[in-house]
């Protein structure tokens, strides 16, 4: 069943257009990895999705129903959540204060503060701590475990390793690929490897459009680096 469906979407930043008419559809359950060049549209149409970037055009319909015109909380209240490029917790509250920010106005369904500190096991021993003082490995988990609280259908998840170490990125995915009542998921991943690892659909933008949409078992590593770099439609041509 079809979860998310864009048709003929285009994002602007003035008079720039930065994503030109995009349509996709994304199915309950799907992990959808989307990657592409830095200034590609990656953000902007996650932005856009989740309802903090204005639609200039198209639809965006969640299960059906058109999101286009709703603001972000609604989208939210509809089952779907962003993890922004950055993180965006509020740096001076603890964790614990983080997390009840999205807990008091949640959905109903199976993530609950008890839950998330069950789960996400570092976020316990750190609910007392401020943000601003964790690593960017938990500020990753907390941020994802902040979206999870409002029980959303679809979860997008912007530069999931960007500026983390390794290790943290090793960590994040773990807990992402072993949840209980995992939401449908949406990424964008500059990890090219990681991303075909994880996902079982891959989409690379190009100058906002769509440059490759293939299954991760039917594509290369190669494939999708001509992709991302604009090289298919050379070879193509020559």
């Amino acid at each position: 069943m079809t979860l998310l469906s864009l048709e003929s979407v285009t994002a602007r930043h003035g008079l720039l257009t930065a994503v030109p008419e995009m349509s996709l559809k994304i199915a309950e359950g799907e992990t959808l990895a989307l990657v592409g060049a830095n200034g590609a549209g990656k953000s902007t149409l996650l932005r856009t999705i989740a309802g903090a970037h204005p639609a200039a055009g198209g639809r965006i319909l969640l299960d059906g129903t058109d999101i286009t015109a709703r603001p972000a909380h609604e989208r939210v209240a509809l089952g779907l959540a962003l993890v922004p490029e950055g993180r965006r917790l509020f740096p001076g509250m603890t964790v614990a204060e983080n997390l009840a920010v999205a807990a008091r106005r949640a959905r109903e369904g199976p993530w609950s503060l008890t839950r998330v500190y069950d789960t996400f096991t570092v976020l316990a021993g750190l609910r007392d701590r401020r943000a601003s003082e964790l690593s960017g490995g938990q500020q990753q988990l907390t941020a994802i475990a902040r979206a999870l609280l409002t029980n959303p259908r679809l979860l997008l998840i912007d530069e999931v390793s960007l500026g983390l170490s390794p290790v943290a990125v090793d960590a994040v995915y773990e807990t992402l690929t072993t949840l209980d009542s995992r939401p449908t998921l949406l990424l964008v991943e500059q990890d090219l490897s990681r991303a075909l690892d994880v996902a079982g659909r891959v989409i690379c933008l190009l100058e906002g459009r769509i440059a490759l949409s293939a299954a991760t078992g039917d594509v290369t590593r190669e494939q999708v680096t001509e992709a991302y770099f604009g090289l298919r439609g050379r070879r193509a041509a020559t």
